[in-house]
């Protein structure tokens, strides 16, 4: 059992790995009474190309999550809901574009209910009876997204910044796309991915380390796992340029929303990593955008905007960086953006100031389960590992390394969508 010690922040992270290869990491906090359990796999809706050996396979859009969905069956007359249910465990998953995620919370029958977790997810029991039972249930959870105005506002947000990048693709996959997947699909994926090397297992909350870590061994030691080889995915390579540069859509909204989105080349940010350069962006974004900043302050008394927001995400070699706003004034708004990303700036005092309230919150998240949780996840899934020195990180943080990344947030390469309210639509 390895301790990870997360420096000045008085916490640290117990990892374990099995001999199957499952890295287990454990936050005990005595604290709480619950316990959340997440095992997660290293596979996601845009690995929907990959090699295995000298073997290229494509599946459809959508396989992630449809073997999330159907992942919980045990056999034809149980469903992992109906065990979990017997013990007091609440059962969950999902999927996102890089990964999924079982989850299990318990506040009693902990070991029980960590036994079934590992039981279920690493029984592959499918069926053609299952899967075409399972896409009409998934059609009808895509139709939905479709209708839904905030997901068609993010996934064309996306589209219109990115050319070719599978992250364009909606993570149920589109109906076409449900209507194609079939139990050799499921069965390849599940067979190349579902392995204990390309999983790894989160526990937060009040336990043992040391016993949830013999548990899991245990269990494992009892299955048979065929050997691993590495898929490598196959990426498109997504163009510099933004797709849309400007465009507007009808949507079921009340009031105008703006997307405004810059698209800039990760090896702009020379000698930065990607951890990094997340921190700095978002704080100069909470500088020049945030709820205290003075840009988002005249909008609100002005009544140009009645909300702001900014968001940034890494699309494989590029920074998207996304100025949201819901404004009647979209003309004016638009405007005011583009000259704010023209004079974006920084003093030492909203250094300082911002800094403070960044390390405060990372402290602060140390007193809730999931928020580790999620932090663990982070780390594994985009970094490989705990990252140890996020404190030191955030407090080496000074005006010329702001600076260095300011330089290059420009309104170069920019996307603009704006969403109204479909015609004839009462507020």
């Amino acid at each position: 059992m390895k301790e990870i010690v997360l420096e000045g922040l008085d916490e640290k992270i117990y990892e374990y790995t099995t001999k199957t290869g499952l890295k287990i990491y454990m936050w005990v906090n005595e604290k709480v009474n619950s316990c959340l359990m997440t095992l997660s796999v290293k596979y996601g809706s845009i690995h929907t190309k990959f090699k295995v050996g000298k073997k290229t396979y494509e599946v459809p859009n959508g396989v992630a999550h449809f073997l999330e969905h159907i992942k919980f069956n045990i056999n034809e007359n149980s469903t992992a809901h109906d065990e979990f249910y017997k013990i007091g465990g609440d059962a969950n998953a999902f999927t996102t574009f890089k990964w999924t995620s079982y989850i299990v919370f318990a506040t009693g029958n902990k070991n029980e209910n960590l036994n079934l977790l590992l039981d279920y997810v690493y029984n592959p029991y499918f069926t053609k009876k299952m899967i075409n039972k399972e896409k009409g249930i998934i059609i009808e959870e895509a139709n939905m997204s479709n209708d839904d105005p905030y997901s068609l506002i993010f996934y064309n947000n996306l589209k219109a910044v990115l050319q070719k990048s599978k992250y364009r693709n909606l993570i149920t996959g589109e109906v076409e796309d449900i209507k194609k997947i079939e139990l050799d699909d499921i069965k390849n994926v599940y067979d190349n991915f579902y392995h204990p090397k390309n999983m790894f297992l989160i526990i937060t909350g009040n336990f043992n380390p040391y016993e949830m870590a013999k548990i899991t061994e245990e269990n494992l030691s009892k299955k048979e796992f065929k050997e691993y080889i590495e898929p490598v995915i196959i990426d498109e390579t997504e163009p510099k340029k933004v797709t849309v540069e400007y465009s507007e859509t009808n949507v079921n909204v009340s009031y105008p929303k703006i997307k405004y989105s810059l698209k800039i080349p990760l090896n702009k940010f020379k000698n930065i990593e990607n951890l990094d350069l997340k921190i700095l962006v978002r704080l100069i974004l909470n500088i020049n955008f945030g709820p205290t900043s003075d840009f988002y302050t005249e909008l609100i008394e002005k009544e140009l905007v009645t909300s702001l927001s900014s968001t940034l995400d890494i699309y494989e070699d590029y920074l998207v960086i996304t100025i949201s706003a819901t404004t009647n004034y979209k003309d004016e708004v638009i405007k005011r953006l583009k000259e704010k990303i023209d004079m974006l700036e920084i003093s030492e005092k909203d250094i300082i100031r911002k800094k403070n309230a960044t390390l405060a919150t990372l402290i602060l998240d140390y007193d809730d389960i999931e928020t580790v949780s999620m932090k663990i996840q982070d780390d594994i899934i985009n970094e490989g590992k705990i990252i140890t020195d996020l404190k030191e990180r955030i407090s080496n943080i000074d005006k010329d390394i702001l600076n260095n990344v300011l330089k290059n947030i420009t309104n170069d390469n920019v996307s603009v969508n704006v969403f109204m309210p479909n015609k004839n639509q009462d507020n």
